[in-house]
């Protein structure tokens, strides 16, 4: 079953971690905001063939749009704070932030944004859109699936979203150390969005 992106909505807030205007989203669509203290990408890197470095990105801003009786994503939006990645080791994240590889003074910001979303069961339902990384533009497909919504202590409404994809960092310009670092990263993406 595949569900329609909103066109307009897209082009309002693709890349800007905005909000639709309400004459971009129809009366009974929900958007969702991310609780940026919760929601999170991590990066899965292959090092020396041998061990793997898990790397923490910030999802900083995102916007999610639903119909109001289903938590499946109409579109999302989100931006990743690659300024502020950690993997636990201050001299490595010193290294995975300098030119040679996320160069964040340059491009502090990874952003992607939705293009298409197929429900693939009850659930679950695949993304596809572009990452922008490093002064690069790419697709990106992304499986995810959304957890029942829920309310939290102030009553608002919450809903959590998890997905997976996988990217080279090649296509993103990224070729340093491609003999001790892979090339390959496992991408996971956790969501919790509240609505207004």
């Amino acid at each position: 079953m595949r569900i329609d992106t909103l066109g307009i909505c897209a082009l309002t807030v693709a890349f800007s971690g905005g909000t639709p205007s309400p004459a971009s989203a129809a009366a009974a669509d929900v958007v969702w905001s991310s609780d940026a203290a919760v929601s999170k990408v991590t990066l899965t890197v292959p090092y020396l063939f041998l061990s793997k470095i898990n790397a923490m990105i910030p999802i900083e801003s995102g916007t999610i749009v639903t119909t109001d009786t289903s938590t499946t994503p109409l579109m999302v939006d989100l931006r990743f704070s690659s300024a502020a990645l950690t993997t636990g080791d201050a001299k490595r994240d010193a290294g995975l932030r300098d030119d040679k590889f996320f160069d964040v003074a340059r491009y502090p910001t990874i952003l992607f944004a939705s293009e298409q979303i197929v429900e693939t069961n009850a659930g679950t339902f695949s993304i596809k859109g572009t990452l922008t990384m490093h002064g690069t533009t790419r697709p990106l497909l992304l499986e995810g699936r959304g957890l029942p919504e829920d309310r939290d202590a102030d009553g608002k409404r919450r809903v959590r979203y998890e997905a997976t994809g996988n990217f080279r960092r090649s296509d993103f310009g990224m070729t340093y150390a491609r003999g001790i670092v892979g090339n390959d990263i496992a991408l996971d993406v956790v969501i919790e969005a509240l609505s207004p």
